[in-house]
């Protein structure tokens, strides 16, 4: 399900791109205790880590992409499984693709291992790991000039694309590794649930739940206190995916990494429906029918055509 919601941002510029690279950390002196900001509020031990070597401020990146630094600090440098919050400005040529500056929402993500992502990686994926909090690079991938790289239909051979990035924050992977298992009592209480529910409402018991003219079914079980869903606005959502037989597509808390979605935008139009009926912290379970969801198409392989959908969804946070 996480590839369907990324085939519509791709589709929409709305690029989430995941990075990696080597790792480069090690412990120089006794570890700090940090809090965690996480749902159940441990305290979790961070191992301090060396400055790694500076690097060039331009050069080659190990797919051949064309780099330059910016501006350098010459600061700690990320990890696999560290979390990364970054800006991005995309040209295709001189013609602006993306930019998170417009969106006003930087890009969260938790690095991936290097067998997690595709083959050569994208620039963005190897730029980061070239940078310290507050840095900023550019990288330059040539359509005609990457091995092995499967060019989409909207580039051309000659056509060059230009990723200007400034990383803004790093959260160490032991901060994210503990916040994701503080989760998991919460993920499987709420999958248990919503099976639950599911069997409910195939066998038509499901009570308390609304039923729009177009067919939408929902139950809110928390409506939320802070900013509404409304649309057009970006928003950050915890979600899980289901079959109708209770099969799970997705699950954004086993990987404590949020959706960003624009209500409104046409992804999910059972979601568009949904989501203004929330605000932050609002938590809602809805039956979609296939024509809300993915419709005659589907998303083979994991959505066949016509296929009605359930999803649990939380409302983190409204931008």
């Amino acid at each position: 399900m996480l590839n369907l919601i990324k085939d519509f941002f791709m589709k929409h510029n709305i690029v989430l791109i995941f990075i990696t690279l080597m790792f480069f950390g090690c412990q120089d002196k006794p570890s700090e205790t940090k809090k965690l900001d996480g749902p159940a509020n441990k305290v979790t031990t961070v191992a301090p880590r060396k400055n790694q070597l500076p690097v060039a401020t331009k050069g080659v990146t190990t797919s051949g992409y064309l780099y330059e630094l910016h501006t350098q600090h010459k600061g700690l440098r990320p990890i696999i499984g560290d979390e990364v919050v970054y800006h991005q400005l995309l040209l295709k040529n001189d013609s602006v693709v993306q930019s998170t500056y417009l969106n006003f929402e930087p890009i969260k993500a938790v690095m991936p291992g290097k067998g997690d992502v595709a083959d050569p990686p994208p620039p963005s994926y190897e730029g980061i790991f070239l940078m310290s909090v507050n840095d900023s690079i550019t990288l330059l991938q040539p359509m005609d000039s990457v091995k092995n790289y499967k060019r989409p239909r909207w580039l051309k051979k000659s056509d060059t694309l230009k990723y200007t990035l400034k990383l803004l924050d790093i959260r160490p992977k032991e901060i994210v590794d503990a916040e994701r298992d503080s989760l998991k009592g919460v993920e499987l209480i709420m999958i248990g649930e919503t099976q639950q529910w599911i069997k409910d409402y195939n066998a038509d018991k499901l009570e308390n739940t609304t039923t729009t003219d177009s067919g939408l079914r929902y139950v809110i079980h928390t409506a939320g206190t802070g900013k509404a869903a409304a649309t057009k606005k970006y928003v950050q959502l915890h979600y899980a995916g289901f079959k109708m037989d209770g099969t799970i597509l997705d699950n954004t808390y086993s990987r404590n990494q949020p959706a960003t979605y624009r209500v409104g935008n046409k992804g999910i139009l059972g979601w568009d429906e949904l989501l203004p009926k929330l605000k932050e912290g609002g938590k809602a379970t809805v039956f979609v029918p296939s024509k809300l969801a993915y419709g005659a198409k589907g998303r083979e392989p994991k959505v066949a055509p016509n296929e009605d959908l359930v999803f649990y969804v939380e409302v983190v946070k409204v931008n």
